[in-house]
């Protein structure tokens, strides 16, 4: 399913119901959002449409931008495969954030997007600075005689409010484990393999590697990691490093992934590595053959993980 740019779009819009957010995760507090939203429109027979933006708020309006859990095409790719009838968005810019909050509902949700009934997260914010909340969304929709359905907090299983915020800290923190459970799926982080100093591969452990130093993707800590990498040709359990190789005092931030079993030439290729666990911090060892080691110690680690 194609994302539908609103702004350049000239269809129009059935009666439909929508579902409102920015969506970064795409993680188990919005599914149950989207979800409520599918089921709603479905008892009343009309089309379901969720509706996001192009980009983080936050990074266009150069406020504290901390990173995507999803990149925006990795995100539309998950929303696609929710269920519903369209995915649309709206690029989000600078003249975009100062739209009001009356116009917001009348120029996008009942002019473009006819929605009937809108659902929308607890902490739900829209307009110029962030003006109106989901309770002003209610009350702006009844002029219209439109719905707003408000979702309360969905938490795990200890409690804890499930957000994006909270899994970009968490993922900062390194708890792969609680990350994962509060999206529903493998943290992951995609690219295209680039060459190293294929010093690797002289020691018996060939890896890809992707460079992290331009990345707008949250990332855990340095560090050794056991993880799955999916490539075209499958996908294969592997050794993951985050980090700057201290060992040989390199300098470039770098994802080194060693996929056991694998053989064959990824140069150029896109993979995707999925995080399982945090096995240890990244470590600069004595020697070369201290390295090895350690290596072999981390692959049977990995393998008992996964």
């Amino acid at each position: 399913m194609k994302p539908i740019n609103i702004l350049s779009d000239t269809q129009d819009f059935s009666p439909s119901v929508v579902a409102i957010g920015f969506f970064d995760g795409v993680h188990l507090g919005h599914l149950e959002l989207i979800g409520k939203m599918i089921a709603y429109a479905n008892s009343r027979q009309l089309p379901p449409i969720i509706f996001t933006f192009d980009q983080s708020p936050k990074q266009v309006l150069n406020q504290d931008f901390d990173g995507y859990l999803t990149t925006p095409k990795e995100k539309f790719q998950l929303l696609s495969e929710i269920g519903a009838d369209k995915v649309c968005y709206i690029p989000f810019t600078k003249d975009f954030a100062n739209l009001s909050k009356e116009a917001f509902v009348k120029e996008i949700l009942i002019d473009k997007l006819n929605a009937q009934a809108v659902f929308v997260g607890f902490n739900f914010c829209f307009g110029v600075n962030k003006s109106g909340n989901s309770e002003n969304l209610k009350e702006e929709l009844y002029k219209y005689n439109r719905e707003c359905h408000i979702i309360d907090p969905v938490k795990d299983k200890d409690n804890m409010t499930i957000s994006s915020s909270a899994i970009r800290q968490i993922v900062r923190n390194g708890d792969i484990t609680l990350a994962n459970n509060l999206l529903g799926r493998n943290l992951s982080f995609s690219g295209k393999v680039v060459h190293g100093d294929h010093r690797a591969t002289g020691m018996g452990f060939p890896t890809a590697n992707l460079l992290l130093e331009n990345s707008q993707k949250c990332l855990p800590p340095n560090g050794v990691y056991a993880c799955y990498v999916d490539t075209a040709n499958g996908t294969y359990p592997s050794i993951v490093n985050i980090g700057y190789r201290p060992t040989f005092n390199k300098n470039t931030h770098l994802l080194e992934a060693h996929l056991c079993n694998f053989t064959g030439n990824l140069y150029g290729k896109e993979i995707r590595v999925k995080f399982l666990k945090s096995m240890r911090p990244e470590i600069k060892f004595p020697s070369m053959g201290a390295l090895i080691a350690q290596i072999e110690k981390d692959r049977q680690t990995m393998m008992e993980i996964i």
